[in-house]
């Protein structure tokens, strides 16, 4: 599939970022930081922004009546409550709300200037939640507790017809635990009290007998009975039901390369995890096994990015096509092959059709458009024609799918599909 244009397209889109604020974590928010640039930019390009709500949570979701008062971890942690960030930031509300159109940011609930600079300093500032947080993340139970809490708010942050796109970022893999007596430090379950092992241990299983046996781990995968740490299922059902069609969910994951996986023993002998890598800083990034897996049931619309190299590229541009491809868009993604190359112009080799919803049944092929100077007066219309222009595209090839000669309303849920022969490299 190289483009498939809903016949309405939306404008608004829900913006969830899982921050991990633990320590060793700030330099990585400013990265984050410094990339929501790109990402509005992006948004923006040939179309303006979409009115936006824009949360962030931190994945601290606290250690219940095993905190004490020489941890980092407190009761409650920060809940998964969106107001605490945007609180820091001053704004009213418990989120970033900015309603737009082509010409640019109309109003928001930002103080003062309401341009797209100060829309990137309010988020920078809600982004960068420092190192005090709890060392067990929790973000796919924070995740989920921001989205349920709805009832306390003046304003909703998931709304009906919005696509939802969610960012989590962390260094350490998921440990959102059911049982808080994953926590207690007397646990005789456990060997040690390092909480990024005592997660590996209750929420992953590997290939192997022996958890704590020192060497590389293969065939590792979340642990769907484990005694303490809920299953992954539950989270992606829990989106699933919250936003049933699919293209209305977009899961991102910033985290530890999964395939690395290795035990090795620490200072006091106790077993640890091998990091997966190292940043800049030399601070260690774990597997995020958990995470991975997460994101993978979102097929196309799940999309992981090493933290390791967070900083070194666009690393949120497939989310920015994802959400704006979810929104509806004419522009056709991919290297389009030329198939002509004697002839001016790219000359493609697609098919069109028209379809409702995913049911094959309803699908109608189109012709392409037969008079090139007089489109909407070809000899069989409905019909399609593939060209530059229109919608302003930040794909490759620039060029638009337009269809002419339709002049009974679209039926709900109909979408304009063309797939097209790619380039193979």
């Amino acid at each position: 599939m190289v483009v498939d244009t809903p016949a309405q397209l939306r404008n608004e889109v829900d913006l969830l970022f899982v921050v991990d604020n633990s320590a060793n974590m700030a330099a990585r928010q400013r990265e984050l930081s410094r990339s929501l640039k790109l990402v509005f930019a992006k948004l923006a390009f040939g179309r303006g922004l979409p009115d936006l709500h824009i949360g962030v949570v931190t994945t601290d979701m606290g250690i219940g009546e095993y905190a004490t008062a020489d941890s980092q971890c407190s009761e409650a942690g920060q809940g998964g409550r969106l107001r605490l960030a945007a609180a820091d930031c001053g704004i009213e509300d418990d989120f970033l709300v900015v309603r737009a159109d082509s010409s640019g940011i109309l109003s928001s609930n930002m103080a003062g200037n309401e341009g797209t600079d100060k829309l990137r300093s309010q988020l920078s500032c809600m982004v960068e939640r420092g190192e005090s947080g709890c060392e067990y993340e929790q973000p796919l139970e924070a995740m989920r507790t921001a989205l349920l809490y709805q009832d306390g708010q003046a304003k909703k942050f998931v709304r009906r017809d919005a696509v939802l796109a969610i960012v989590i970022m962390t260094d350490e893999d998921d440990c959102s635990a059911f049982d808080p007596a994953l926590f207690d430090p007397e646990n005789p379950h456990f060997r040690g009290d390092d909480p990024n092992f005592r997660c590996f241990q209750s929420g992953v299983i590997c290939n192997g007998d022996d958890v704590y046996q020192p060497g590389r781990r293969d065939g590792c995968k979340p642990w769907d009975d484990s005694p303490y740490i809920s299953r992954v299922a539950e989270y992606t059902e829990f989106l699933a039901h919250l936003k049933p069609d699919p293209r209305d969910r977009i899961v991102t994951a910033i985290i530890g390369d999964s395939r690395e996986v290795g035990v090795q023993l620490g200072k006091r002998a106790d077993a640890e995890l091998v990091p997966t890598c190292e940043d800049n800083s030399g601070a260690a990034i774990y597997p995020g096994i958990r995470l991975s897996s997460f994101v993978n049931t979102f097929g196309e619309r799940g999309l992981e990015t090493s933290l390791c190299q967070a900083g070194e590229g666009e690393y949120l541009s497939d989310m920015v096509r994802k959400i704006r491809s979810s929104l509806g868009t004419t522009c056709l993604e991919g290297p389009i092959k030329d198939v002509d190359l004697e002839t001016p112009d790219r000359q493609v080799d697609c098919f069109v059709y028209q379809q409702v919803d995913d049911k094959r049944e309803s699908r109608t092929y189109l012709s392409a458009c037969d008079k090139p100077g007089d489109l909407a007066n070809s000899s069989i219309l409905p019909c399609y024609s593939i060209q530059t222009g229109g919608e302003a595209c930040d794909t490759r090839t620039q060029l638009t799918l337009q269809v002419y000669g339709s002049a009974a309303p679209a039926a709900k849920g109909m979408h304009t599909i063309a797939e097209c022969q790619v380039d193979s490299y």
